[in-house]
């Protein structure tokens, strides 16, 4: 399903399912990164800005 456009590309959903201890570090990231989201954080890491 795609979405808005980000990064000059269409967004598409994407179900993970997670141990407690990923969604901490994630969320550690976060807010290392200042990033809005979790979703940010994967987006800015799949992309290689950490």
């Amino acid at each position: 399903m795609a979405g808005k456009k980000i990064y000059g590309e269409e967004k598409r959903r994407v179900n993970l399912t997670l141990t407690q201890t990923a969604v901490k570090w994630l969320e550690e990231k976060r807010i290392e990164l200042g990033a809005n989201s979790l979703s940010d954080v994967i987006e800015k890491m799949a992309r290689g800005r950490k």
